[in-house]
């Protein structure tokens, strides 16, 4: 099961390995803005000033402003399409518009619309007064940089505004800007609509020839095929392969059948069986008639068998009759058999033949099939080529109408007037232009400082950048001496201040999960920061809930709090360490403050003292002090310079640290805490000493001792 040491530790290596960005809120920046306004003010006052001073000497200038409307489609006479469409169908379409406007290419155009009168016009207000002999700046100078094209949102509108010393000249630039990218459109349209005729032209004379050759490739074809009989061919081809294949089907049913009936002749010859059993062999027209006699003359022999011996005339007639009809009857079984095999093999040569017949009929069939196809694809090219001509020669026609009708979707609409103001080189804008720097300066320089200062200030700092618990803030104390500031809350001196500690004292208990007796030590970053005087009052606060408390000064370097409480500094707890040879009775150290408050001095500076602590923390004299004492509080040395508090937390059970406002930074006191927690002790968290009263009272992050001592007197006098 891990120790306390091991998880303050494991604690202390993840807070120090990915330490939380610190937030800085609205409200962080309007109190570094509170805090640093006068540095801002000043050094925006500075620079408004120096701005004025180097400002030259401005010319008035006067603006005017024409607007270009982008229609998507115009009124039509006729529905014809354009070759150069100039309207906007959407935002790429307008700021195509507004990259032409802003082309080389179109400036120099525009330029060129200038008569000379007009040109010397425009140059004049421009003249070096200073050097008569000096050449006028050119228009292009003069106009290029003083142009703004813009779009006017939500509309297919662009604004053109034009800048100039000379009001009328100002105007004049606008409305000539905008008239002449109506002309530069207008030429451009008709340039293209005039290449487009010519190219239409020339693939109309192709295609044309096109149609001609297809249409004569057709009509050879049709005549080499003779496609007007096609038709009836391939049905009279078709009717001949159904015909054919029904016969080669007939032929092939017969074959079967006869081999069938061979197949059981030679299986009954085989076997021995009578032939005659096989009703095609019987059927045969001689066999049954001499089947039929042989059966008569059976007969009659029995007859004769019953009358006379066997050598009787009568009875070898009938023995001769027999034999004879018996050798007809083979012979007719036999000629049977034979007939049956010529049958087979006519069949056979007959679906030879069909055959023959079939692949010819099929192979003609695939001809007048592939002369079908060829014509069909023939046809539909020479319908395609007469098609495409005719789609070439309506474009044409329509191309050659559309070069007689202006061609344009764009129209001025609103025309640049004389301006009768300037709208710089004024004193007045003079004077928002340095104001604005002043401003600037008074937010920003400010701003600037308070992200640049890193020292401890606000919850933000303590919370989020040290990841460490805010356990209150104690304003700073003005008016007392140093031993009334060590007694603010045991003797009352100030009711805001005392409810601070109070919070403190509340934040450690209920984040407390040592019980009592323990040891807390109470240090700092640096000599200056308080931990003295707030060790002295959360003692008091502890008593005063009736803790046993007892204040012990283990500062060997600069021990105070026998200055605070008055009491004799020459003898505490380090006499008490010492040998007593003689075994004399010494006198208790521990001095009683108030009730259930007792201080033990530290009774001098030590020459060692990190080994004096090491035999006070264990010695029999601390332990004894545990026993009797609910809590101990260790006033150290500050742990950023000296390692007293390091060695202390080894035998303590909790630790508060104390920073002043805005004096140690973070990463040195990240530093700091980190080597706390490695002690294993269990680190409670940070109180802000001796921040200003505006602060205090704006910080709202503990609620104790945030408002004026006159709240609580009011809330006292209430009436319950």
């Amino acid at each position: 099961m891990p120790t306390k040491k091991t998880v303050s530790t494991a604690k202390a290596a993840a807070a120090a390995k990915a330490a939380p960005p610190s937030r800085i809120s609205p409200r962080d920046m309007l109190q570094m803005l509170r805090d640093r306004w006068p540095i801002g003010l000043i050094v925006g006052l500075i620079a408004a000033g120096i701005f004025i001073y180097f400002q030259p000497k401005a010319e008035l200038l006067y603006r005017s402003e024409v607007s270009l409307l982008f229609e998507s489609h115009k009124d039509r006479v006729l529905n014809i399409q354009e070759v150069v469409q100039t309207g906007v169908y959407n935002a790429n379409d307008l700021n195509i518009h507004m990259e032409q406007l802003r082309s080389q290419t179109f400036f120099d155009y525009m330029l060129s619309s200038f008569t000379p009168d007009e040109t010397r016009r425009i140059q004049e207000p421009y003249r070096d007064t200073t050097n008569p002999n000096a050449p006028l700046p050119s228009l292009a100078d003069i106009i290029g940089p003083n142009v703004s094209i813009y779009v006017r949102r939500g509309t297919t509108i662009l604004g053109i505004a034009v800048t100039n010393r000379n009001a009328e000249n100002a105007a004049l630039i606008a409305n000539r800007y905008a008239r002449r990218y109506i002309d530069f459109n207008l030429d451009r349209a008709n340039s293209g609509t005039n290449s487009a005729i010519v190219f239409l032209r020339n693939q109309s004379e192709e295609m044309r020839a096109q149609v001609e050759t297809a249409e004569n490739a057709l009509q050879a074809y049709r005549a080499k095929n003779n496609i007007a009989a096609l038709g009836q061919n391939q049905n009279v081809i078709l009717q001949k392969v159904t015909t054919v294949g029904n016969a080669l089907v007939a032929a092939q049913m017969e074959q079967v059948e006869v081999r069938s009936i061979l197949d059981k002749v030679d299986e009954y010859k085989k076997d021995g069986k009578n032939l005659l059993e096989i009703p095609e062999i019987q059927s045969y027209p001689e066999v049954a008639a001499q089947k039929a006699r042989l059966d008569s003359l059976a007969a009659q022999r029995a007859m004769l068998t019953e009358r006379y011996l066997p050598e009787h005339p009568k009875m070898k007639d009938n023995k001769l009759d027999m034999q004879e009809t018996q050798r007809l009857l083979n012979q007719n079984i036999a000629l049977a058999e034979a007939n049956l095999r010529t049958r087979f093999l006519i069949a056979s040569q007959h679906e030879s033949r069909l055959r023959d017949e079939l692949a010819e009929a099929e192979k003609m069939a695939h001809e007048l099939d592939k002369i079908s196809v060829d014509y069909k694809f023939l046809e539909q090219e020479a319908a395609t080529k007469r098609s495409t001509y005719s789609r070439i020669v309506d474009r044409l026609n329509e191309a050659s109408v559309a070069s007689q009708m202006e061609n344009t979707n764009i129209k001025i609409f609103d025309p640049a007037y004389v301006p009768s103001t300037p709208v710089s080189g004024g004193l007045l804008q003079l004077l928002l232009k340095s104001g604005a720097i002043a401003l600037a300066c008074f937010i920003i320089i400010p701003v600037g400082l308070g992200f640049m200062d890193t020292r401890v200030k606000t919850v933000t700092d303590v919370e989020d950048a040290l990841g460490e618990s805010l356990l209150g803030a104690v304003k700073r104390i003005e008016g007392l001496g140093e031993a009334e500031r060590a007694h603010v809350f045991r003797l009352r001196k100030d009711d805001a201040l005392a409810e601070s500690y109070r919070g403190i004292y509340s934040a450690i208990d209920i984040s407390s999960t040592v019980g009592y007796p323990k040891v807390l030590i109470m240090t700092s970053s640096m000599p200056g920061d308080g931990k003295s005087l707030t060790a002295s009052n959360l003692a008091a606060v502890y008593a005063a809930h009736n803790r046993r408390t007892l204040l012990v000064d283990c500062d060997l370097r600069r021990p105070v709090l026998h200055r605070y409480f008055g009491v004799d500094g020459s003898y505490g707890w380090i006499q008490s360490l010492l040998p007593n040879p003689n075994g004399e009775t010494r006198r208790n150290p521990v001095v009683s403050i108030a009730e259930n408050f007792h201080l033990l001095p530290a009774g001098g500076v030590a020459k060692n003292p990190t080994e004096t602590l090491e035999r006070f923390a264990t010695s029999p004299l601390l332990k004894s002090l545990r026993e009797s004492y609910d809590i101990i509080i260790l006033d150290t040395p500050p742990v950023a310079v000296f390692p007293d508090a390091l060695l202390l937390c080894r035998h303590a059970n909790e630790l508060v640290y104390v920073c002043k406002f805005g004096t140690t930074r973070i990463h040195n006191m990240r530093k700091t805490l980190q080597r706390l927690h490695e002690t294993g002790i269990t680190v409670m968290g940070l109180i802000l000493n001796q921040m200003p009263e505006a602060r205090f009272r704006r910080a709202g992050f503990q609620g104790y001792g945030a408002y004026n001592k006159d709240y609580y007197r009011a809330y006292a006098r209430a009436d319950a």
